[in-house]
């Protein structure tokens, strides 16, 4: 019976199962109970069941009758979790949220980590935020640390990640995307798509009658001449014959040679509603048709063998796979193995550090010696997002997140080119308009194309308040012709959303953001036929005031912050009046903190020797720590560094003329985190000036945050970015 102890043993969607979605396998003894006549033992009993067989659909409808009956705790729980799992985010959201408004003593711990992956999930990074941080407070987990972490990471990477804007990523017609999951699609050296499905719109119930509820590989093509509204769309998909889709087993996880003579795939066989066996086969194209499969030796084994794909290594014919096999760096890795002859390879071999995690590392794509794979043990903005590596001989590039558009707050997974490279497809469970839902709009994935565009046309939405800039607003895109597709974008840091556009088509765009009323506006591309980019402001209105404490900023390990306000005399360390402001706040955050180490740096102007500015600069560094030690910080809490003028903020070097104004912008001290927590927030009520200048600093020193202060407020005021650059 489900207790405050209870553990669930989830399985991961996508790493610990082949077949996305599984737990749709509903199992007959849920739609044949009359639930009302039940007791509540057995609705419970029967939940537990359910959940120990991995019917996790089955389970949530048993949990939630039962919870109908008795709101416990408990209960509560485990419809949060279920939720979360099974991906219907917006619910586990309500369910999450509910339950931490019960938790006065912050006993749920393990569910404030799961409701902060919600809302990262949803977009909401900025609210994740304060539940991981809340999370780190309160828990002694060191692994769950580390995962907060990275998740942390993936979120400030948000701010530097591409727009991708000539990257047009779309869902594929509703022949090939149905209610279920779709995965692996490629594309075949003759334009034909294939890909993997159980195609069907229905629940599938085991009840022993269901026959062909196994998934299979299908083809398609995009039909001659576009639709009404300019879309093109695809044939009714073929299944692959019996050779192929062998009956009892799904078929997935597809993947062609270079040549296109070598198809390989996986065939899964299910341990009641879990995955027992999973192994990669090879089928050769033969006379207009692929022969009968043959097992590939080598990468299979007592291990779960999936996700195949050809490519090359050290001069040699490799085959690059995702596997659980012992010896790894945790879930799921990437493995390749040496081809020796048609469908013989050597072992395998762990592709290391570089690209594997203790996470999960999957669905490998392989071209022109570029590695593209999916991982939720990297830093992602997401769930899973899309990486890549180039092979330069001898090892792995540095990884690179793919960034916007190809990457969201969800899954994003599969990602694959065709021959020529002008075209690729991605699987995600991101929703769009007149998306099929079968159980919430996130739970499932479907198929979309990545068309790289030659003429590029594109929105720069500006979002502002009666102030100026306005950050972290949602911003939507809606394609008002095709009325199937939108896109939607969120992020803590960013003022102007950039957003790709379709010739002759007309666009609403929809701004929505906390405290103020939401605001659209519609306009048309008809007539544009060169590159061009549509520039629009929204001007949101705030809604009446209530208390609310400030935006936040997320600071993390050796980010250098500057106090804005600790200013000093030409050629004089002693700290002005005005410094005991940051000072103050700078003590409130080390007393918060009491694990945490601090360098206190400071900084001169280029006036004068390097060698004696750096020794003043030095004075300068001990003087403020001296006020903290004085105040009861220990000595070892706080390095006082002087840089002198080595670095310097503006053009304002050796032997350039500057005034009095500019000059003091370099005398300057900052601090940042050394050592304890690797991630805090502090206030960012913004500034539209500074002092002494301080203006000009914004647009000097961009990616350098500011904290600045009212004088009658010493609470950590304002970190504020300037113009953010997008590589």
């Amino acid at each position: 019976m489900v207790n405050s102890n209870y553990t669930m043993d989830f399985q991961k969607i996508y790493t610990k199962t082949t077949i996305v979605l599984l737990s749709i396998l509903m199992s007959a003894s849920l739609m044949a109970q009359p639930h009302g006549k039940l007791k509540y033992n057995t609705m419970i009993e029967q939940g537990d069941y359910a959940l120990e067989t991995g019917d996790y659909y089955s389970a949530l409808d048993w949990f939630e009758q039962a919870y109908k009956e008795e709101k416990t705790l408990d209960i509560a729980i485990v419809i949060a979790r279920l939720n979360y799992e099974l991906r219907n985010y917006k619910t586990a959201e309500k369910r999450y949220k509910s339950l931490l408004k019960r938790d006065k003593n912050n006993q749920l711990v393990p569910e404030i980590f799961d409701y902060a992956n919600t809302l990262k999930a949803l977009g909401k990074y900025d609210g994740a935020i304060d539940q991981y941080l809340k999370f780190l407070q309160l828990t002694d987990n060191e692994e769950k640390k580390q995962r907060v972490y990275k998740e942390l990471l993936g979120i400030k990477l948000l701010d530097s990640l591409p727009d991708n804007i000539e990257a047009a990523v779309k869902p594929l017609s509703k022949e090939v995307n149905s209610k279920f999951a779709e995965y692996s699609p490629k594309e075949y050296v003759d334009g034909t798509l294939y890909f993997s499905s159980f195609l069907r719109d229905d629940i599938i119930i085991l009840d022993g009658e269901e026959e062909d509820y196994h998934a299979k590989i299908y083809t398609t093509s995009l039909e001659d001449k576009p639709d009404r509204k300019g879309n093109y769309n695809y044939s009714d998909p073929s299944s692959l014959s019996e050779e192929i889709n062998r009956k009892e087993f799904h078929t997935s996880h597809l993947a062609f040679s270079k040549d296109g003579r070598e198809m390989f795939f996986t065939r899964t066989q299910l341990d009641g509603n879990a995955v027992g066996t999973s192994e990669i086969f090879v089928s050769y194209y033969n006379d207009g048709q692929w022969t009968a499969p043959t097992t590939v030796t080598g990468v299979n084994g007592e291990w779960r063998a999936k996700h195949p794909t050809p490519g090359e290594l050290f001069g040699n014919e490799v085959l690059f796979f995702s596997s659980d096999m012992d010896g790894g760096f945790g879930g799921d890795d990437i493995y390749y193995a040496t081809k020796e002859s048609d469908s013989v390879y050597s072992t395998p071999n762990n592709l290391g550090e570089s690209i594997n995690t203790n996470g999960d590392e999957v669905t490998p794509f392989y071209k022109d010696g570029t590695l593209y794979f999916s991982t939720d043990g990297h830093p992602t903005i997401g769930g899973f997002d899309i990486y890549y590596a180039t092979w330069d001989g001898s090892d792995w590039t540095e990884l690179s997140n793919m960034g916007h558009n190809y990457n969201t707050s969800l899954d994003d997974l599969y990602f694959s080119l065709n021959q020529s490279g002008s075209k690729g497809y991605l699987v995600s469970n991101r929703p769009y308009s007149k998306k099929k839902k079968l159980k919430s709009e996130t739970c499932c994935d479907d198929i979309f194309s990545v068309e790289i565009r030659d003429i590029v046309i594109d929105l720069i939405a500006m979002i502002k308040d009666k102030d100026g800039p306005l950050l972290g607003a949602t911003v939507s895109l809606v394609d008002l012709t095709a009325e199937d597709y939108s896109q939607s974008r969120s992020e803590p840091n960013a003022s102007d959303y950039n957003f790709l556009l379709d010739i002759d088509r007309e666009y609403k765009v929809v701004v929505n953001k906390d405290g103020y009323f939401p605001d659209s506006l519609e306009f048309n591309t008809a007539g544009i036929l060169d590159d061009y980019t549509v520039k629009k402001t929204i001007t949101l209105n705030a809604k009446p005031k209530t208390e609310k404490d400030d935006p936040m900023e997320l600071v993390t390990i050796n980010q250098p912050i500057r106090l804005n306000n600790i200013y000093y005399d030409f050629d004089d360390d002693k700290i002005l009046k005005d410094a005991e402001l940051d000072l103050n706040t700078l003590l409130d955050l080390l007393n918060e903190y009491p694990d945490m180490v601090i360098e206190l740096s400071s900084h001169t102007d280029s006036r004068g020797e390097k060698p004696y500015n750096e020794n003043l600069s030095q004075r300068r560094a001990n003087s403020a720590k001296a006020w903290l030690v004085k105040e009861g910080i220990e000595s070892k809490r706080v390095v006082a560094k002087g840089y002198g003028e080595s670095v310097i903020l503006n053009e304002c070097t050796d032997g350039v003329d500057c005034d009095e104004t500019k000059h003091r912008l370099n005398r300057r001290t900052e601090f940042k985190i050394i050592e304890g927590p690797q991630f805090i927030q502090i206030k960012k009520s913004v500034k539209k000036t500074t002092p002494e200048g301080g203006s000009q600093y914004f647009k000097q020193t961009p990616n350098i945050p500011i904290i600045q202060f009212d004088r009658d407020n010493i609470d950590l005021g304002a970190i504020k970015k300037g113009e953010k650059q997008r590589s």
